[in-house]
């Protein structure tokens, strides 16, 4: 028979109890105050060793879904250690979670049996007893005690007394971890409810505007807000130009204005979010610090997509701290950059519209004033009329008062302006001929080339200088007037009042009137040419007729002169004969 306890053994194990119930309290104490999971696995552990003090504690923890094994709590010969998570196939973890039943380890033979091996870090032990901790129906973890310094440290007592506490602690670590886990996802929740508000003013604002730019500063001041970061950076890939364009960049809170640089097919590779917590882990990667800027210590990038394409990125960064951005950033960097993606598209194709739309009326406003030139031109025949109508419709046109017109003649060299006006007011310019060597020979003789000249310095710069008697413009535009290679003239037009004052469309519609005004000057020189011819025909004829009607010598000279006389609308007309013998001069026919 089993002996009766004594009242003695009845106080011990009433003592015993008591102490249980107030470990028991404590952690529930605990839970109830708020302690985070790990705050809870720390004052267990420091229960049980309370309640065993001759042993080294540990707990353990087992994460099914990564099959590993965690210790958040772990003591070797009175020390704390941190110690790795290990993989849960094999060992004393894999044994308790496969059977559930606590296991007693009196020495090393023991160890073997299970297949256990020394956890990196940590030294062998020679006793133990490792007890499940049950959750429902499954297997959260193991409670263990070790000895490190002797066998049989512990016998069927401490297993029962160690799995009636783990019990009770497997209830309140499964409590806090699911509080913990209800923590989190509530956090989680909220900052999900954040992140979807700032993506909601992000998109309502980008929703607003269908310009370009706007967008863009619209999310670099909205992440700026949001995220309290001070170094943010918005590019874009220009993929005509194959330049990186920075759009939008702040470092230590502050904009700055960086010049394009090479895209490189790297850029233009889909890929995920990429993060990098250190300065060291962005040296390893190969990143290139932009000119001008200082190295960062965190940095996340997210790339803009629309359609099938990688438009740009967006990056943040951060000069003073390691492991700056985490999930939640990436998240919200990449939802933003996706609708940013969408937007931009839209914006670039709204803006490429209009462009074409404005493009298109710019050609038919050219094509206007073309068709109202040629008209013009079409009306007269005259050489002069033809210049005069062309250099009048110009200048209404560009509302300017300075422009003109000049004829170049081969032959001899010399450069005749046909038209000109400055502030208003029409000139009269000598011909000229330009010197060899200078900008204006060239042009002539030589390339035919025009040239848009934005400003005073860049006049300076190419020597071209000022006709006498004029001032000096600030913007130019000369444009030559060839038919096939054959230099004609040119067309000037000029800007007094400021820099840059003429655009690609101005330049377009000037060259196509250059075009179309030499072929028309060419087919007036021609005609006067001809007319000409047949003006001094018809004074031949005259002439001769009249030669035919005389005999007499003075009769002759008579018929000559009168006929001249008429042909050139009653000018004052001279006949002079020099007789070689007596060397001298006879005026038989004198008008004045």
């Amino acid at each position: 028979m089993t002996p009766s306890p004594t009242a003695a053994d009845l106080q011990a194990q009433l003592a015993a109890q008591a102490a249980q119930l107030d470990m028991l309290a404590d952690i529930q104490q605990g839970m109830v105050s708020g302690l985070g999971f790990q705050a809870i696995v720390d004052l267990v552990g420091d229960k049980l060793r309370e309640e065993f003090p001759q042993a080294d504690v540990g707990v353990r923890l087992f994460d099914a879904a990564e099959a590993r094994v965690h210790f958040p709590y772990f003591y070797e010969n009175g020390q704390r250690l941190a110690v790795a998570s290990t993989p849960l196939n094999v060992g004393i973890s894999a044994h308790v979670l496969r059977t559930r039943q606590p296991v007693l380890m009196h020495g090393p033979e023991d160890w073997t049996t299970y297949g256990s091996y020394t956890i990196p870090g940590t030294l062998p032990e020679q006793s133990g007893v490792f007890v499940p901790l049950l959750a429902s129906d499954r297997v959260i973890g193991l409670i263990q005690l070790l000895d490190m310094q002797k066998q049989n440290a512990f016998g069927e007592a401490d297993v029962r007394l160690l799995a009636t506490l783990a019990a009770s602690l497997s209830v309140a670590l499964e409590n806090a971890r699911l509080f913990d886990e209800t923590q989190r996802l509530l956090k989680e929740t909220e900052a999900r409810s954040s992140e979807l508000a700032v993506i909601n003013s992000i998109q309502q604002g980008m929703a607003a505007s269908l310009d370009f730019r706007a967008i863009i500063d619209l999310v670099g001041g909205r992440l700026r807000d949001v995220l309290g970061v001070q170094d943010i950076g918005i590019r874009w890939y220009d993929r005509q130009a194959r330049v990186r364009r920075f759009m939008y960049e702040y470092e230590h809170g502050v904009r700055l204005d960086i010049a394009p640089d090479a895209l490189l097919e790297s850029h233009l590779t889909r890929r995920a979010p990429t993060v990098y917590h250190t300065a060291a882990a962005q040296a390893a990667s190969g990143i290139v610090q932009i000119a001008g800027t200082d190295a960062s210590k965190s940095r996340v990038s997210a790339q803009i997509v629309g359609g099938d394409r990688v438009l740009g990125a967006i990056t943040l960064e951060d000069h003073e701290r390691d492991h700056a951005f985490g999930p939640a950033e990436v998240r919200l960097l990449e939802t933003v950059a996706s609708a940013m993606g969408v937007a931009l598209e839209n914006a670039r194709l709204f803006d490429e519209t209009q462009r074409l739309l404005k493009e298109t009326e710019a050609r038919n406003a050219e094509l206007a004033v073309i068709n109202s030139i040629q008209q013009a031109v079409g009306a007269a025949l005259d050489f002069q009329a033809i210049v005069d109508a062309v250099g009048d419709k110009l200048r209404e046109v560009f509302a300017t008062g300075d422009m003109s017109i000049r004829w170049w003649d081969e032959g001899s060299g010399v450069v005749h302006q046909l038209y000109g006006y400055e502030h208003g007011v029409r000139l009269a310019i000598r011909s000229h001929v330009p010197e060899p060597g200078t900008v204006q020979y060239r042009f002539y003789r030589e390339d035919h080339e025009g040239v848009v000249i934005a400003s005073v310095a860049e006049q300076l710069a190419l020597g071209i200088p000022v006709s006498p008697g004029t001032d000096r413009a600030r913007s130019l535009i000369v444009v030559p007037m060839l038919a096939g290679e054959r230099m004609l003239g040119s067309l000037h037009l000029e800007n007094h009042e400021r820099d840059h004052a003429f655009g690609a469309s101005q330049v377009r519609l000037v060259q196509t009137i250059a075009s179309s005004m030499a072929v028309a000057l060419l087919n007036a020189k021609s005609f006067e040419a001809e007319r000409q011819r047949a003006a001094e025909l018809a004074v031949v004829n005259a002439v001769q007729q009249a030669l035919a009607a005389e005999l007499d010598m003075q009769g002759i000279y008579d018929a000559v002169g009168d006929k001249i006389r008429t042909i050139f609308e009653r000018a004052d007309v001279g006949i002079r004969v020099f007789d070689v013998p007596s060397q001298t001069i006879h005026f038989p026919y004198f008008y004045e």
